[in-house]
């Protein structure tokens, strides 16, 4: 209980998927790399998030989990199943599960021989995120240099200096955070838990 508080406090009180406002009642723990596949009860690897997006993800890695967010743009949680449904009940429905499985399959396998017909409204191309990627390592480098700790939150602010137009938005994440947490899905980066706030101590990925 005192975990789960202190994750939902550091979170300002919301989904760490869809920023949808959490009560304590409401919210779970979630590992953000799934035990099933090596993830650890650390800090760093612990987020609160709505019962009912808990259940949905399961073992789903980050990568699947943010492929699931990108495919639901804008996301909320409640597109995957009411809120109210939810609250008291322990497990998924077959239903549930199986929405949440074929979104993942439309996003990772395209459909053979696809009809193309044109879209009245196209949606906006995303951006590509190796730039921000980029961006990020320039951020993480200047405080290095300087010999000092290179904490998310200021690592953003750097990031917004270095080039005012990023917003994590434009790559599907609606928290810096969640930017970050793709990053170290993909050995850009590794992360540590900062302190007691909901920061992060970022360093750069051996591999690279």
């Amino acid at each position: 209980m005192k975990k789960r508080n202190a994750l939902l406090f550091n979170q300002g009180g919301k989904c760490f998927y869809c920023d949808a406002n959490l009560e304590l009642h409401e919210a779970t723990i979630d590992h953000v790399i799934p035990q099933s596949k090596g993830g650890t009860n650390d800090l760093d690897n612990l987020v609160v998030c709505c019962q009912y997006a808990n259940h949905a993800f399961r073992d789903y890695s980050p990568k699947q989990k943010m492929a699931v967010i990108k495919q639901l743009d804008p996301f909320s949680c409640q597109k995957i199943f009411p809120r109210d449904e939810l609250t008291n009940r322990d497990e998924p429905t077959n239903v549930e599960v199986e929405n949440v499985s074929q979104i993942e399959e439309t996003t990772e396998k395209p459909a053979k021989n696809p009809k193309k017909k044109p879209a009245k409204n196209p949606k906006k191309t995303s951006p590509d995120i190796s730039m921000a990627y980029k961006l990020l390592l320039q951020a993480i480098d200047f405080f290095e240099k300087e010999g000092r700790e290179v904490v998310s939150s200021q690592v953003k602010t750097k990031m917004l200096e270095l080039n005012p137009s990023f917003k994590e938005s434009d790559y599907g994440f609606s928290q810096f955070n969640q930017f970050l947490l793709q990053a170290k899905e993909e050995k850009i980066i590794t992360l540590n838990k900062y302190k007691t706030t909901n920061n992060y101590i970022i360093k750069r990925s051996s591999t690279l």
